[in-house]
């Protein structure tokens, strides 16, 4: 048994399905990347498939892949971009193989050409990965919040916020949010007669300035899945209405109280 290929169809399919992959690739890790950059991806795993076949060596496939995602998604290794490099080419191997079973159950179950197939698996791929990607995000995201203040205690369900960089505007602290109906628990009736409280100016999309009420708290211990870390006299601002109506989250944690 022996197949007849011909290397410039073969050639035109790999690289389009390559820029396929990089394509969703690069949106799933959220990577600003040029057509350019995905263009040589593609062209340069097309070569290297195309050389592999011609050497009789396909089984050498993955070969292709740190090629594809050095030319598209390659970042100088210093500090944490290693780290990058790293999800970049973890991302490209999952896509790859999500892509190929979508593409072959596809075809033997549906009445579609090559082209159709290939198309309607990367968007189910992109669709699939997304939402896992959505949850591993929240899950890396949630907190469990113990917050002490005058010897009482309160636990709360939390989440971190990378875009909240809320601060006190005189001394310049970082400020994470809670909703103050829960805070009241804590802080018990009159309270803002006996320790008063700070006014913190904030802006959110869509809806006018105003203010919060700011409280310093004695201690706050935050635990999340990549650590845990306790913040000294955190100050916590006391939102009016509900943070969130889809969620349990009752606070919107600062990146600087979060663990590292």
């Amino acid at each position: 048994m022996y197949y007849e290929i011909y290397i410039d169809q073969f050639f035109t399919e790999q690289f389009l399905i390559g820029i396929i992959l990089l394509a969703v690739t690069g949106m799933l890790c959220q990577a600003v990347v040029s057509w350019k950059r995905l263009a040589a991806g593609a062209l340069l795993s097309a070569v290297c498939m195309t050389a592999l076949v011609c050497l009789r060596r396909p089984g050498l496939y993955p070969v292709s892949l740190p090629v594809a995602a050095a030319a598209a998604f390659w970042r100088c290794p210093i500090k944490n971009e290693w780290r990058h490099n790293r999800n970049a080419l973890l991302c490209l191997l999952a896509v790859t193989v999500c892509f190929g079973g979508a593409a072959e159950a596809l075809l033997s179950l549906l009445p579609l050409s090559a082209t159709a197939a290939c198309a309607l698996a990367a968007l189910l791929v992109y669709g699939v990965m997304r939402s896992l990607g959505r949850q591993i995000r929240k899950s890396e995201n949630a907190a469990v919040i113990t917050i002490q203040k005058d010897g009482r205690t309160l636990v709360l369900h939390g989440i971190l916020d990378t875009g909240n960089q809320l601060t006190e505007p005189v001394t310049g602290h970082p400020v994470s949010i809670a909703e103050a109906s829960v805070l009241d628990e804590l802080l018990g009736k009159g309270w803002e007669e006996q320790q008063g409280f700070c006014l913190i100016p904030y802006h959110t999309v869509g809806e006018s300035d105003g203010w919060m009420r700011g409280v310093v708290f004695d201690e706050m211990h935050v635990a999340m899945r990549r650590g845990k870390r306790i913040v000294q006299r955190p100050l916590i601002a006391l939102c009016d209405r509900k943070l969130s109506y889809k969620e349990d989250c009752q606070m919107i944690l600062h990146p600087e109280h979060a663990p590292s």
